[in-house]
């Protein structure tokens, strides 16, 4: 046997352990600082806030009872996570539809059915089609099925929600073997909730299948000077309806070369929007920027969805 084998077989000399016990006390050293940091950061920087969003609201959105909850508060870049994961699953919801109309409103919604009557699918019928090409036509095709609705969605919608209607409802439709429905493949719903017993603002992200809460995020934003969340949505419409003036506020939307759009802004709960500095407006009323130009940097989640994905 050579040297070598025989100093291969051998333990370690007292040199080499002192060497690698060095180094592992560097090692050591230099995690528990940093793991140090990260419990003093997470400590001092994540907050839990019991807030009061009343009964209703608790019920309509989770169906618990009572109004109370506890919430992360912005900055909070754990629940961000959750919020990419409603971004991915809204887009994918989205790529399996057939036709996606969003409404704003101020009350809690309680219309998510996974069907919808269709009447005009009926067998020798006499009804017309209704031509559901906007979102205000959709409007008025749900208070037909769902005359409660009427309560909910009760303003017109064409580019720009209202500022007193905050709140915003996704209906993702795909066809059914039924003529006589149309099927609701999700229901999403953005809610800014203002808390009664703290000074701020409860948003909550939500999905919903066949009527069942299947997913949601949800986070605390403490007010602010900054520019209110909103709009929480704005509609683009084909350049070809350019054919017909009605007015800058809305021609100013008829941009799309193929389907209709909607821009969409979710919630981010690694940043409080209420505490971004004001915006300096910069875009003249003829671009339909100047409707939103305000939502910069109030949070990253910004989605894209064609009205109607799979035509």
């Amino acid at each position: 046997m050579t040297s070598y084998q025989q100093r291969g077989n051998s333990g370690w000399t007292f040199v080499e352990m002192l060497v690698a016990i060095s180094l592992s006390a560097v090692f050591l050293g230099a995690a528990s600082l940093v793991l140090g940091s990260i419990n003093a950061n997470s400590k001092r920087l994540t907050q839990i806030i019991e807030v009061d969003i009343g009964t209703d609201a608790n019920q309509s959105f989770y169906g618990q009872a009572g109004g109370k909850l506890r919430v992360y508060a912005a900055p909070n870049f754990g629940k961000a996570a959750f919020a990419q994961e409603m971004r991915d699953a809204m887009l994918d919801d989205a790529a399996q539809s057939s036709s996606i109309f969003i409404l704003p409103r101020q009350l809690n919604n309680t219309i998510r059915p996974e069907f919808l009557r269709y009447v005009a699918g009926d067998l020798d019928t006499t009804t017309p089609r209704p031509r559901l090409d906007t979102p205000e036509a959709f409007r008025s095709f749900l208070a037909g099925a769902e005359p409660t609705s009427s309560a909910i969605y009760d303003t017109p919608i064409r580019n720009v929600p209202s500022v007193n209607r905050p709140n915003t409802t996704i209906y993702m439709l795909t066809p059914d073997a039924d003529p006589s429905y149309t099927r609701i493949l999700a229901v999403y719903e953005i809610d800014l909730t203002p808390t009664s017993n703290v000074s701020g603002t409860y948003a909550s992200v939500r999905r919903y299948k066949n009527g069942a809460l299947t997913g949601y995020y949800d986070v605390f934003y403490e007010s602010g000077s900054g520019d209110p969340f909103q709009p929480g949505f704005v509609v683009f419409e084909r350049t070809s309806r350019a054919a017909v003036v009605e007015g800058q506020a809305i021609d100013r939307f008829k941009v799309s070369e193929g389907s209709p759009f909607y821009l969409v802004w979710l919630p981010d709960p690694a940043i409080n929007p209420y505490k971004v500095a004001p915006w300096s407006a910069t875009d003249p009323a003829s671009a339909p920027r100047q409707a939103y130009e305000h939502m910069a940097k109030k949070t990253s989640f910004l989605v894209a969805l064609p009205m109607f994905p799979n035509l």
